[in-house]
């Protein structure tokens, strides 16, 4: 008998997720679900088979890396859905997300350095400017959108610093970022224009470069292994303005809604604000925003988690499953900014193993300065209005249209 096949199209898992994967967690580590216009994949529910599937080199991201596969690659099916232009290809194939073993471990390493510690910590002043002058921007007018007025001109603004784009580009820039989240745009004609933009900034920083991640990659170009070639900086630049703008916009309005309906724990942090970098961990698991970890494919048959798997069947994780499992948090539903987890422990909002968020670092840092500001350093902040969400996609990350306030 045919195993049975749970739709994540079900209202429970917009009503109340972190239920309704709770159910899954308790049925089996292993779910088959359904996803809308895809033949159906294993969703494993629990924090540790999660962290061992993302370890596992039998897993991989790409199905041309499976052996012996003749079908459509990751490549080939996104540029079919997305009804991009052929010149786009070699963009996806140097995609760092969707690439596997020795070229994803080459590019990793390319691009560290522009993730360094001190990197990342020159960012601080910046970062706190920017974010001083929306909420000064925000008292004044006493009310708007915590989302369009603070949270994503603040991320949009950091991610844009980082790479190294020029102020007086970042509009255009910020409107092409959101043109990848939207449904009622364009995405081809948007990509076209990101991408065709961050190869003029390859020219100009290779004319003169700067202290930034486009020139850090561009002295880092040439044609053998330990060089970047201009089409991985152009992929790993739109990953990095993508994966660097919304999740992080969405889980700052997240995070503040946590702690408004937790008033002793924003008390907590309110009378000892220096605990905050310690909170981040638990603020991280318990306002994510993505629900579900991107797809891996099995190379060969193989048991997983007490459940045969054969090669070529796609798994994925459940995020919002493994940051509320028991085994690993005592009372998960509980926000506790004091929590304490032993070594080896943790959420899984970046993901684990080789594939593990390289701007790790950077969202915490966006997230403390961000609740400093909003949360910590004023008590007036209230929501003013009805939230809205853009519809949700099944293992897409919750973003908010609409969420008003008032200081």
């Amino acid at each position: 008998m045919a195993e049975p096949i749970v739709s994540l199209l079900n209202p429970e898992f917009s009503e109340d997720p972190i239920a309704a994967y709770a159910r899954l967690r308790e049925m089996s580590p292993l779910v088959r679900v359904g996803f809308p216009g895809g033949p159906p994949v294993w969703l494993i529910t629990r924090n540790e088979g999660i962290k061992a599937a993302l370890s596992d080199p039998r897993f991989v991201t790409d199905t041309g890396n499976i052996p012996g596969h003749l079908g459509p690659s990751i490549a080939d099916q996104a540029m079919v859905s997305l009804g991009l232009p052929e010149e786009f290809r070699e963009y996806f194939t140097s995609n760092l997300m969707l690439s596997d073993g020795e070229y994803h471990a080459r590019l990793r390493r390319l691009v560290r350095p522009a993730f360094t510690a001190r990197r990342i910590k020159a960012l601080r002043p910046r970062i706190e400017a920017l974010s001083a002058r929306l909420m000064d921007a925000l008292a004044q007018k006493g009310s708007g959108d915590l989302i369009w007025d603070y949270s994503q001109p603040l991320t949009a603004g950091v991610i844009c610093e980082l790479i190294g784009i020029d102020e007086a580009d970042q509009p255009q820039v910020r409107e092409w970022m959101n043109e990848y989240a939207s449904p009622d745009t364009d995405f081809a004609a948007g990509t076209t224009g990101l991408f065709g933009y961050i190869k003029e900034l390859i020219a100009r920083r290779r004319a003169e470069p700067r202290e930034d991640m486009i020139s850090t990659m561009v002295q880092a170009m040439g044609e053998d292994d330990d060089r970047f070639t201009e089409a991985e900086i152009i992929a790993m630049t739109g990953l990095m303005v993508n994966a660097g703008y919304h999740s992080t916009a969405g889980f700052i309005g997240q995070a503040v809604l946590i702690l408004l309906d937790n008033p002793d724990q924003l008390a907590l942090l309110r009378a000892k604000p220096e605990a905050l970098p310690h909170a981040m961990e638990e603020l991280m698991r318990v306002a994510n925003p993505v629900p579900v970890a991107g797809p891996r494919y099995a190379t060969e048959d193989l048991e997983f988690a007490g459940t045969p798997v054969c090669k070529g069947d796609a798994l994925t994780g459940s995020i919002e499953s493994a940051n509320f499992d028991p085994r690993v948090f005592r009372d998960p539903r509980r926000c506790d900014v004091e929590r304490v987890l032993k070594p080896g422990e943790g959420h899984l909002a970046f993901g684990a193993g080789p594939h593990r968020c390289l701007g790790a670092a950077l969202a915490y840092l966006e997230g403390e300065i961000a609740l400093t500001h909003l949360m910590i350093e004023r008590d007036s902040l209230e929501v003013a209005g009805r939230l809205r969400y853009r519809e949700p996609i099944p293992g897409g990350a919750r973003l908010f249209t609409a969420f008003p306030v008032r200081l």
